[in-house]
């Protein structure tokens, strides 16, 4: 399937007149153009800068790496394309540069002769594969003559041949020679040659390896480290390798603009854990992202006791359970459970405050996770609203008297100010949906006996409103209408916002 982005794109580069090629494995451009894989463009010195407004103005964002090295003449952008339901990658280069498969090793004076030997492929301008051949031939002797690259090359050795044959088909070795004597006179014609040959046919690794050091001695000039330096880059190349495998985090890249919180929140039966599911899956198919249910945060070791006291407690005296919300919720008045009585009323304030500070942990973790530039969806969010599903439980009752009054008052006003210490997220997705909906799907959930009619309406008085002062930007969305369509409206709606 075609990108609509991608056409868009190239159709305003060409009609802007801008200094551009696909400059590199051209043999899968068809993929590439698809929004399958990145599009690697070689962008002219002077026509850059209008190629990055370009490509803002289409609404595609800039990314960073995450972990690792942001190199100067290189840059990372993203688009959406609701058509293919895929993240466009324009890989953006100003300069050749290209090597080793992990670290950019070399910087070559190829520009000119990458755009000037260009013409299209459909609406895409390419270089020839004459000049991509003199390039190819000589970015894979560096990365034969690399430790690290070997395993690569011995698992791709047949992609090798096949994309050398491809090249081969329609070139003219006069003019690739040309080229080569007029931009890389370092390499003479026969060592070229040579190893085109060797790329070609079935020639022993190590006739490779030995033929890669000649290239390699050839074009030190051109290496971006010295020996030194790249031990320091490979250095923390592996060390932020083990970062990543540390946290989990698959992607690498990041938002230039930084991270952020996006709650999605709304009543059960609204669709809340599938579409953070599939947001998840769908923003962390490129981003660092991670995945948080602040409905439910994980017991901290601070609280670890005290949950489980509580939980010994009502399962040993089981007249202490706080009965169900339905039971305890008074759909005329509006008012919630804080009724209970004598130990019962102690043990909701205990779990209240100890829920209450593990969701401030979980959310300033979170909110330090967002500093170094990942985005967090979440799972539900407390509101400053007392009452309202997932934010404060307490009020505190001035009328009463009493050492329990005036433990539970205190309570109320520690607990709310955990929550005020709760950073307010920067996009939060408002699901809405009518009370027949939610109650039919709630019958499909397979959930006998735990949710009943009356507690879907309780929950869905509880999230009639969300307010958290400071938040950006919020969005309501109806999810009556199918779920793929709500998950298209919802993906656009974030990647206007982030």
């Amino acid at each position: 399937m075609s990108s609509d982005l991608l056409d868009c794109l190239l159709n305003t580069l060409n009609s802007e007149e801008i200094n551009y090629c696909h400059w590199k494995s051209n043999i899968d451009l068809a993929r590439a153009t698809s929004g399958e894989l990145d599009l690697d463009l070689l962008i002219a010195r002077g026509s850059f800068q209008k190629a990055i407004t370009i490509l803002s103005r289409l609404g595609f964002k800039t990314a960073l790496v995450r972990w690792g090295t942001n190199t100067p003449g290189i840059s990372h952008f993203y688009g959406y394309d609701p058509k293919t339901e895929r993240f466009v990658h324009v890989h953006l280069f100003s300069r050749v540069l290209t090597g080793e498969s992990l670290l950019k090793s070399h910087l070559f004076p190829f520009e000119s002769m990458l755009l000037q030997n260009a013409g299209y492929v459909g609406p895409m301008r390419v270089t020839s594969k004459s000049a991509e051949l003199v390039l190819y031939t000589i970015r894979m002797f560096i990365k034969y003559g690399s430790v690290l690259d070997l395993v690569y090359l011995l698992k791709n050795s047949e992609k090798i041949k096949s994309e050398v044959r491809w090249l081969k088909d329609g070139y003219d070795l006069t003019e690739a020679l040309s080229l080569l004597k007029q931009y890389c006179p370092l390499i003479d014609e026969s060592l070229f040659v040579k190893c085109i040959d060797t790329l070609e046919g079935e020639v022993s690794l190590i006739q490779r390896i030995r033929l890669a050091r000649k290239v390699r001695g050839r074009i030190r000039n051109y290496s971006k480290h010295t020996f030194l330096e790249w031990v320091s880059a490979l250095t923390r190349l592996v060390f932020t390798q083990v970062q990543r495998i540390i946290g989990s985090r698959k992607k690498n890249k990041v938002l230039q603009a930084g991270g952020a919180v996006i709650a999605i929140v709304g009543a059960d039966a609204t669709g809340k854990s599938t579409l953070v599911s599939e947001t998840g899956r769908w923003l962390g198919e490129v981003f660092t992202v991670r995945i948080v249910h602040a409905g439910k945060p994980p017991t901290s070791w601070a609280t670890a006791p005290v949950n489980l006291l509580l939980y010994l407690f009502r399962r040993f005296l089981p007249k202490l359970r706080s009965t169900r919300v339905e039971k305890r919720f008074s759909p005329e008045n509006g008012d919630f459970p804080l009724e209970e009585k004598g130990i019962a009323s102690l043990l909701s304030a205990i779990r209240a405050i100890t829920l209450a500070w593990d969701r401030r942990n979980l959310l300033l973790k979170s909110w330090r996770a967002v500093a170094n530039g990942e985005i967090v969806i979440c799972d539900r969010y407390p509101s400053e609203i007392t009452s309202a599903m997932d934010s404060p439980r307490l009020q505190e009752k001035t009328e009463r008297g009493g050492w329990l009054a005036s433990f539970y008052n205190a309570a109320a006003t520690l607990e709310r100010h955990f929550y005020t210490q709760i950073p307010s997220p920067d996009i939060v997705v408002r699901l809405h949906v009518s009370v027949e909906t939610a109650k039919q799907r709630n019958r499909l959930r397979n959930k006998p006996g735990e949710e009943t009619d009356t507690y879907i309406e309780s929950r869905h008085h509880q999230t009639r409103e969300w307010h958290r002062t400071g938040t950006r930007s919020v969005f309501d969305v109806d999810t009556e209408q199918p779920l793929a369509e709500t998950l298209l409206n919802i993906k656009e709606i974030l990647w206007r916002a982030l």
